[in-house]
């Protein structure tokens, strides 16, 4: 338990430092951006070109997508059952459905697992999370957002595909699969080595900068709606695909333990910009990050 000590540290580090920092949004989004940009390529291009590819590593993307059509029935029955507002069943749709497996995934993973798993963790999160959030999530965002108008907002095909194959990650695994690195890796290996070296901190600090600690009562529901389905049905649901398929160990643990992430920031933020509940989705990206902190390391002891 110990190795969750330096993770929780980081985070607190980002919180209290909010408080110091005259523009900490200018902050957290330069800090997103060298993640996007520069430490998760990195750390692609270092860990994708070791996998030794079989059919198996299809395993952890089909279980993302399975998670994303039983949590947004999941939510919809809830939805109903409690009559939430719109916009919270908007929210929930997006967040409940994808983990946030890249920005703290990654890190936990090499936290409490070795390289081999946080290659399967890739693809979870790539070809499942990222996936999801350029199709279903840009879906969420036109159906959602509040307009003057019906239907004022809309999304397009050609915006998805252009989202999705210009997002740095995403090219970083193309080129990892399929063009031959090892010359470049030869040259550059020890600048990947360094900049993939900086997610974790990078990621958890400015994941304390963004929490937002107030809790107003009518989101406290929702809220505890969202970490039950999120990370304790859906790594249930993960555990029990596997059960099905088979597997191997690595793809057991990446699979299951990906499934158990907390809410994804990415779809958070598009929310708030387009006007969806911005209050409760700062509230319940903090609240699901911190309750992780707790249910990850005792995910990651019952599966290993």
């Amino acid at each position: 338990m110990l190795i969750i000590l330096p993770i929780v540290g980081l985070f607190l580090l980002g919180f209290i430092a909010r408080r110091f920092i005259n523009d900490p949004p200018k902050l957290a989004k330069w800090l997103n951006n060298f993640i996007v940009y520069a430490a998760m390529p990195s750390l692609i291009l270092l860990k994708v070109p070791q996998l030794a590819f079989s059919s198996e590593v299809i395993i952890p993307a089909g279980v993302a997508w399975a998670w994303l059509f039983a949590g947004a029935a999941l939510v919809m029955l809830v939805s109903r059952i409690l009559r939430w507002p719109r916009a919270i069943e908007g929210v929930m749709l997006l967040l409940v459905t994808m983990g946030n497996t890249s920005f703290l995934g990654f890190p936990m993973v090499l936290a409490f697992f070795d390289d081999a798993v946080l290659a399967y963790a890739i693809f979870f999160d790539q070809l499942g999370g990222f996936m999801i959030l350029s199709t279903f999530g840009l879906v969420v965002i036109a159906i959602y957002s509040p307009s003057k108008h019906h239907g004022e907002r809309n999304f397009r095909v050609l915006d998805v595909f252009r989202k999705i194959f210009t997002f740095p990650p995403f090219i970083a695994l193309m080129v990892a699969l399929f063009l031959p690195l090892d010359s470049v890796m030869n040259l550059a290996q020890i600048g990947f080595e360094w900049l993939a070296a900086l997610l974790m901190p990078a990621a958890l600090f400015v994941l304390g900068v963004q929490f937002q600690p107030q809790l107003l009562p009518q989101h406290r529901i929702p809220i505890a709606s969202a970490i039950v389905l999120k990370m304790v049905v859906a790594p249930v649901l993960a555990s029990a695909i596997l059960f099905a398929v088979g597997g191997n160990e690595e793809v057991r643990i990446a699979s299951i333990f990906e499934a158990a992430m907390p809410c994804m920031i990415t779809p958070g933020l598009m929310a708030i910009q387009a006007g969806i509940a911005p209050r409760f989705v700062a509230t319940l990206l903090g609240y699901s990050t911190v309750f992780s902190f707790f249910s990850l390391p005792l995910i990651a002891w019952i599966i290993a």
